[in-house]
């Protein structure tokens, strides 16, 4: 993998490199079995700090199997009255979170299993909440059945015993490693997919959530991006709209692939090392995920910096997109043609939308994370630069009360 970080402010630079050196590649997979053993699905636990709760495999004993835990998402067990029992032989998958850049690094990570062609296998559990009714449809559903398994998996919210249970271990896992295995995973459906795949072919591709509901409050200005980019021979196209063949299609046959950093650009595990995938950066803080999948495929990685920092935001955002001196940098070093920033006009409509938008999407307190040093460093790096660009600008009375009508008619009215 080639990391290229001359397009983001220094600090970022400094811990993405950290980042990607810390992330490693390791060579074997450990696999543990158990007889008469209970997948517990997920459950709010006060005294777990995970985002979903406790969950997983504990074994004939009640004793909870370590292995079956996601970082940062579940982990832990509870007590069991009575449940079920199944005579089967599974192997328990983890947790299914239904967001695309989620399933694509940490839902599947068990998953290189399959490959192992095990065939005293009846079928493959994934854990949910207990009062929830997921299901697998769309390209999740065709990623299952890229693999064989569509017609084997199953969803559990109950506590269940089986006859023996198989936990892999994470062929991924957050900021620590990837596995020779959940690499193979992903070659294996690349070249499943590719070979159903009559679809044309496209040398530069761009993802653009335009068309995705949810990322029309956080990304403001988004529209500039996706020109700019098409103006500079780029095919867009809204991945939610794709089947899962269309995107391995697209994503094995082009050379460039550009996407805002999120769920998006995590479809490079779609591509391939030969490939230039282009992170359009939208905060001061950097997705880590962008280093995990580009570390797999093998490819080259772009970073660049293209948003104004005005508050510290997490993963909800809202963010400004806007051509910034570094996204000007980038067109210079590879002779692209060029556009400008926003105008002062412009940036005082979309900086009265922005507080608008800020304060509907953070009503919670925010995450702890944000207040690490290493964050706030970034993030004030980032604000000056923005300062220093003329960027901010002050409301007035008037101002601060349409916003205010407009916020209150946006949760009564919407």
């Amino acid at each position: 993998m080639a990391l290229n970080l001359d397009y983001v402010y220094p600090k970022k630079a400094e811990a993405l490199k950290t980042a990607e050196q810390q992330f490693v590649k390791k060579y074997s997979s450990e696999v543990l079995y158990f007889q008469n053993a209970t997948i517990l699905p997920v459950r709010k636990c006060e005294d777990v700090d995970v985002s979903a709760g406790c969950g997983g495999v504990i074994d004939s004993h009640g004793m909870y199997v370590e292995k079956s835990s996601t970082k940062a998402r579940v982990n832990g067990s509870y007590t069991v009255q009575e449940c079920e029992f199944v005579n089967k032989k599974v192997v328990y998958c983890g947790y299914f979170n239904k967001a695309w850049g989620h399933f694509l690094t940490e839902v599947v990570s068990r998953l290189w299993y399959v490959l192992r062609n095990d065939n005293s296998i009846d079928s493959y559990i994934f854990i949910e909440e207990e009062d929830a009714h997921k299901s697998f449809s769309g390209n999740y559903f065709e990623f299952l059945k890229l693999l064989g398994i569509e017609n084997k998996v199953e969803i559990i919210n109950k506590p269940t015993k089986y006859t023996e249970v198989v936990v892999p271990e994470d062929g991924l896992v957050y900021e620590e490693y990837y596995t020779e295995e959940f690499k193979k995973m992903y070659e294996y459906i690349n070249k499943k997919g590719l070979a159903q795949y009559n679809g044309p072919k496209y040398d530069k591709v761009f993802f653009s959530k335009r068309k995705c509901e949810i990322s029309i409050i956080s990304n403001i200005n988004e529209k500039f991006v996706d020109k700019f980019f098409e103006k500079n021979g780029y095919k867009i196209f809204y991945p939610e709209k794709l089947s899962l063949i269309d995107t391995i299609g697209i994503m094995q046959n082009a050379k460039f692939f550009c996407a805002l950093s999120s769920s998006l650009a995590h479809n490079q595990l779609f591509g391939h090392a030969d490939q230039t995938m282009i992170s359009i950066e939208k905060q001061a803080f950097y997705n880590p995920y962008q280093i995990f999948v580009a570390n797999i495929t093998g490819c080259e990685c772009v970073f660049i910096d293209a948003c104004r920092s005005i508050f510290t935001v997490c993963a909800a955002g809202p963010f400004i997109f806007d051509y910034t001196y570094y996204l000007d940098k980038y067109v210079k070093d590879n002779n692209m043609i060029p556009d400008k920033p926003m105008s002062e006009f412009k940036f005082r409509r979309i900086f009265k939308k922005y507080l608008a938008y800020y304060f509907d999407l953070n009503i919670k307190f925010p995450p702890d994370y944000m207040y690490r040093q290493y964050v706030i460093d970034m993030s004030r790096e980032a604000y000056d630069d923005t300062v220093q660009s003329k960027r901010v600008f002050k409301l007035s009375l008037y101002n601060r009360v349409i916003i205010k009508l407009k916020k209150l008619k946006l949760k009564y009215f919407c």
